[in-house]
């Protein structure tokens, strides 16, 4: 149990240390608590930075074989968890799209 989760913290460290040591928007040093993981594949990583002190949100991509990151503020009332829930979604067709199109047209409330 420990090992994991000193392979855990290891991880997160590396994220601090590699995509976002301060937060973009009161520039406050993040802190591990303040990482989570979303998702790893090995591969590509998608890290949610929450700031402790102005609670803004940001996540960012890592591409590791690339070494490319990129950081995004979010505005969301989203938490980890529901944040996690999108990430098995499957994706968006263009049916999907159209159906969602056709729904909202025929709404009287909506203006398309």
């Amino acid at each position: 149990m420990d090992s994991k989760k000193d392979i855990l913290l290891e991880k997160k460290q590396f994220f601090l240390d590699t995509v976002a040591r301060f937060c973009d928007k009161c520039g406050t040093q993040y802190a591990i608590n303040d990482v989570n993981i979303i998702q790893n594949t090995g591969v590509s990583s998608i890290i949610h930075f929450s700031c402790h002190n102005c609670k803004s949100k940001h996540i960012a991509t890592l591409i590791v074989p690339l070494g490319i990151s990129n950081r995004v503020a979010v505005n969301t009332d989203l938490d980890v968890k529901e944040i996690k829930s999108f990430t098995s979604e499957k994706e968006i067709s263009t049916q999907d799209i159209l159906e969602i199109y056709t729904c909202l047209k025929n709404n009287p409330k909506v203006v398309v």
